[in-house]
């Protein structure tokens, strides 16, 4: 497992740019990657719209891969509100 907070599940500020740059400077909702931090400790509506729009939404470059929807899960799950319906909705409705 990755400590590194700041982390964006393996996905570098390169990554993100290099697809942007693809959709000719175009932001698209699934180019925004929270990091570890965010997904830990960020608001369940705010996780639950950042990880939905990455995992459904995102250009082809920045489909996560089924070890990073892990990694993923794996820091949802330490959550202290790990129960909270958002968050449990986004560990039932994983791709």
């Amino acid at each position: 497992m990755n400590d590194d907070t700041d982390d964006r599940f393996g996905f570098t500020l390169d990554d993100i740019k290099a697809a942007m740059e693809e959709h000719r400077g175009m932001i698209r909702l699934g180019c925004y990657i929270p990091t570890r931090e965010e997904v830990a400790n960020s608001e369940p509506a705010m996780v639950c719209s950042a990880l939905h729009d990455w995992w459904w939404e995102s250009p082809t470059r920045l489909i996560p891969s089924d070890e990073q929807i892990d990694a993923v899960i794996e820091v949802l799950l330490q959550r202290a509100d790990a129960d909270h319906p958002d968050i449990q909705r986004l560990i039932v409705d994983r791709p």
